[in-house]
């Protein structure tokens, strides 16, 4: 059977209701799309409202039209703001984004004392909760609109995480990840990437970098949908659009899943393209479809600039990702193991920041033969 490599759009709502029938289809569906291209639109957003989903945008649009002299309050490397050219980061060109992000927005009820969350007690606790969230005092609402938007991301990708369990047939039941991830350390980021300005110098044809996630999940909004994103399935010919769909989510996987199921899902390579509007298969150059108000026609598909909020998640830190504990549906006589075990925190963001310092290349790009650097 020809194996198709189109991003889908699955809805999941049947997956938990009384209808077997129908939740078997739901797994179905997303186990095609993890095998074959590892990305999936989720129809009506997951079921997640789209007020919330707009609230969080609005609110990151909003802080980032700050002077720079107020976002620079809550600078941080890790949980805040970071400017343009603010850091070194091989996926996305420094000079071409500007970012936010938060981690778990729930650590005033943790057990601080807890060596998990304790940042004395180990290098990896430090790393992960060393630091506090920064909150920026404007625009108004804007942690209540990000605290709600990283919940409902939590509660999504409990659930997605319960269907891959179940495609897999995974040996601890629809648990078999979420039990990994009561702990997890996912990060919420909004990043906006600023209008191109061609007149000085030569022409920029990706704003982000092809690469992998190594997260284990990756969920994103566009605050005008998914323009210029495309994606790269192992086996495709060439890079595809991803469909422009602006009032969904975008799911894709990430490295962690490739190496929990041995290969048997995809944690597929994907970029961002600079180009002119309309410059998507079926449309015609130059038609500015969706421009925001008061953003000219005839500029890049960012419009002017380009927003997109993106959940990385992230399984507990001293998880154990080992492809042998799924079972038989990854691993078996004809399909032996292909990675070592290891622990989550290992591969995660921050622990990136740690290679930074060492002068060890980011995971997540590629080699200039395509290959990955495992």
């Amino acid at each position: 059977m020809a194996v198709s490599f189109e991003v889908p759009t699955i809805d999941i709502s049947a997956f938990d209701g009384d209808d077997p029938v129908a939740s078997a289809a739901v797994v179905d569906a997303v186990r095609t799309a993890c095998e074959n291209v590892g990305f999936f639109l989720l129809a009506d957003r997951g079921g997640v409202p789209e007020d919330l989903v707009r609230d969080a945008l609005a609110a990151s649009r909003g802080f980032f039209e700050l002077p720079l002299d107020e976002k620079m309050r809550v600078a941080s490397l890790k949980k805040g703001y970071i400017p343009v050219d603010g850091c070194d980061n091989a996926v996305r060109p420094t000079s071409l984004h500007e970012k936010f992000s938060c981690s778990r927005v729930d650590l005033a009820t943790v057990d601080r004392s807890d060596p998990y969350y304790d940042p004395s007690a180990s290098p990896q606790a430090e790393l992960y909760f060393g630091e506090d969230n920064r909150w920026p005092g404007a625009p108004d609402g804007f942690r209540d609109a990000w605290e709600r938007y990283y919940v409902a991301m939590e509660s999504l990708t409990r659930r997605l995480l319960r269907i891959f369990a179940r495609a897999l047939r995974a040996k601890g039941g629809d648990d078999f990840f979420a039990d990994k991830c009561r702990r997890h350390v996912s990060n919420l980021v909004a990043l906006r990437y600023p209008p191109l300005d061609r007149s000085k110098g030569a022409a920029i044809e990706e704003r982000v970098r092809a690469h992998t996630d190594p997260t284990d999940v990756t969920i994103l909004a566009f605050e005008r949908g998914p323009e210029g994103l495309q994606v790269l399935p192992d086996g495709a010919d060439d890079w595809l659009d991803v469909p422009d769909a602006p009032a969904t989510l975008l799911v894709n996987l990430g490295d962690m899943l490739r190496f929990w199921t041995n290969d048997a899902w995809r944690s597929t390579r994907h970029r961002v393209m600079a180009r002119p509007r309309g410059a998507r298969a079926g449309v015609p150059s130059g038609v500015p479809s969706g421009v925001p108000s008061g953003v000219p026609s005839g500029v890049d598909d960012d419009g002017g600039d380009r927003l997109s909020l993106v959940f990385f998640h992230a399984p507990d830190y001293d998880a154990m990702i080992d492809c042998e504990d799924v079972g038989g549906a990854v691993v078996s006589a004809e399909r032996p193991r292909r990675y070592p075990a290891f622990r989550s925190g290992e591969r995660s963001h921050f622990a990136q920041l740690v290679r930074n310092e060492r002068g060890l290349p980011d995971r997540q790009t590629l080699r200039e033969d395509n290959s990955r650097g495992d």
